[in-house]
């Protein structure tokens, strides 16, 4: 009997701009991690506070002691628990885009969830309690649930919700993820069960690159290419030939500048720089000047476009201001709100790494939620 994949039911995974009933996050603990707590929590709260504004915040916490703690913060710092939906699931780290459920919808506007067998970014990292958090809440929630045939991260993919998505094939096609398995094999496995008719894809970068910038994700998609509209794509660039990133992103450009939608068309580009300058680590020992200077992992394209806002990564850098006026741009009816993310990148992300979209759907009792 043919397997029934979330295709050939009609699901498909829509645009991130489009209605959302909340965002996923989970809360920063020091279980996996020595510190995270204390060089993230800040940020997550910063976040919170103004998504909670427009939708409702799921957060994912590990335990009931760690859940009584962020009780207490959410009330210290006056945010509305009506619209915070706290859950108690065992995890390993922050990364909810990479670990987290993909969500699907179909016609009827039903949801389903869809889980990638996460392994940790290629077994880098712990990921047995991770694995496990997109099955955890498709039955929290009473949704169906799609395994996916391969292995994928969220942050792997960009999609436009009309049927075309593009990744990078460094954190995909790679032996760390799916050994043996062609590209044709994984294409099939993204069409059938994200819905998808059309893939682009990038070339993304080498190991040896991805190690001499800190990219434990092989370069996923969502730092470089965003959708803003079923056509345009912001793709991070950097006039400075002499940079390390150059090479990469003048690829992405051509690739980019070459390919079309589902229907056909071509991509509306436009640029979107990085930041102009290197960090200086937050995670050294050293406690006085000089500090130790860092190949930043920052981009503006990491955004997060949530209800009414866009969270965007800023880093204290003189592109930011830039970044976040073309943004604007491109999204006229939402608030572009500054997160301050050095840290979030030196651990290798940014805002759009640490939140997962659930559309807006349709209830048991034919309401919208």
């Amino acid at each position: 009997m043919e397997t029934k994949t979330p295709l050939t039911l009609g699901y498909q995974m829509p645009a991130e701009w489009e209605p959302h009933e909340g965002t996923w996050l989970i809360w920063p603990h020091n279980d996996t991690h020595e510190d995270s707590q204390l060089h993230l929590e800040h940020l997550w709260l910063e976040m919170t506070m103004v998504l909670h504004e427009h939708e409702i915040v799921h957060i994912i916490v590990p335990d009931d002691r760690r859940r009584e703690h962020l009780h207490h913060q959410l009330i210290y710092f006056g945010l509305n628990e009506s619209k915070i939906d706290v859950r108690v699931m065992p995890n390993d780290d922050v990364w909810v885009r990479d670990c987290g459920p993909i969500f699907l919808v179909n016609p009827q506007c039903e949801l389903a969830v869809t889980s990638w067998n996460f392994n940790g970014w290629g077994e880098r990292y712990p990921f047995g309690k991770d694995h496990l958090v997109p099955e955890r809440v498709a039955d929290e929630l009473s949704l169906p649930l799609f395994i996916g045939p391969i292995i994928l991260e969220g942050g792997a993919i960009e999609v436009n919700g009309s049927g075309t998505l593009i990744a990078t094939r460094s954190s995909i096609i790679n032996p760390n993820r799916n050994p043996g398995v062609s590209q044709e094999e994984i294409e099939a496995a993204i069409k059938d069960y994200l819905g998808i008719q059309n893939i682009i894809w990038l070339s993304g970068a080498s190991r040896e690159f991805c190690d001499l910038v800190g990219s434990d994700t092989d370069l996923h998609v969502d730092g470089y290419a965003r959708f803003t509209d079923e056509s345009t794509v912001l793709y991070s660039w950097t006039d400075d030939d002499a940079n390390h990133f150059y090479p990469i992103l003048n690829q992405h450009f051509y690739e980019l500048r070459n390919a079309q939608t589902e229907s056909g068309k071509p991509l509306k580009l436009v640029c979107l720089p990085k930041p102009r300058n290197e960090m200086y680590s937050t995670l050294t020992s050293s406690m006085r000047p000089p500090f130790e200077r860092t190949l930043s992992l920052g981009t503006y394209a990491n955004f997060y476009i949530a209800n009414n806002v866009v969270l965007v990564p800023v880093y204290g850098d003189i592109n930011d201001a830039n970044a976040k006026s073309i943004i604007a741009e491109h999204f006229p009816n939402r608030e572009i709100i500054g997160i301050p993310a050095w840290q979030t990148s030196e651990l290798g992300g940014m805002m759009h790494c640490v939140t997962q979209q659930q559309p807006l759907a349709k209830a048991k009792d034919g309401s919208l939620r």
